[in-house]
């Protein structure tokens, strides 16, 4: 069960980087079957997570989310100095966090450090997103399992899922799914059971004011 959060704080919130949609079929084919989260959460990197609770406000016309100006100001100041940047993610070398004996999740990461400097200025702007004292580890969640040798099936179906999707558009060079990213996106989702939905996205090294 999550802990208590403060109040300025929410589960129901994050901003993230979520892979371009020519990407996710390898991904969501493996978390279809593996990650128990595959409802709640698209495929995405978490920046910070939780965030700021209520992000968003109803448009006139009732019909759609729309971020909070002053919270979009702020990712603007940070994100206007930082350039688009290229990351791989390698399906071969897929890592494992072990939460017990019983409890290990499966996840990709990406292979460059520039997401580390966007997170940590990201960070230092949001020093109140501070519920998560861990180590930032950037990680692409695909699915849980029970035992090393449950992880271990895992970790060989987003492999052969990704070099599937690769060498059906004739990409066979690496295991690895590259990916530019442009733009952080701040999602939500509404009640404990909602979907997190996209509510704004916010392009990198841009002054967009």
């Amino acid at each position: 069960m999550a802990r208590q959060l403060p109040a300025h704080l929410s589960y129901k919130s994050a901003l993230a980087l979520l892979p371009p949609a020519h990407l996710t079929a390898p991904i969501e084919a493996v978390r279809k079957v593996h990650d128990r989260h595959f409802e709640r959460w698209p495929p995405h990197i978490n920046l910070l997570y939780p965030f700021l609770a209520s992000p968003s406000t109803t448009t006139e016309q009732g019909d759609r989310a729309q971020l909070k100006e002053e919270i979009r100001a702020r990712i603007q100041h940070v994100v206007k100095s930082i350039q688009p940047f290229h990351i791989s993610m390698h399906a071969d070398s897929a890592g494992v966090f072990s939460h017990g004996k019983k409890s290990k999740t499966v996840w990709l990461g990406p292979s460059t450090q520039s997401i580390q400097l966007l997170q940590s200025a990201l960070q230092t702007e949001f020093a109140e997103c501070d519920a998560d004292q861990r180590p930032f580890k950037p990680h692409l969640s695909v699915g849980q399992a029970h035992s090393d040798k449950g992880a271990t099936a895992v970790a060989e179906a987003i492999k052969n899922s990704v070099t599937e999707h690769l060498t059906h558009h004739d990409e066979v060079d690496a295991v690895a799914l590259d990916w530019h990213v442009d733009k952080v996106f701040v999602i939500e989702r509404k009640g404990y059971h909602g979907r997190f939905e996209v509510v704004d996205s916010i392009e990198l090294g841009r002054d967009q004011q």
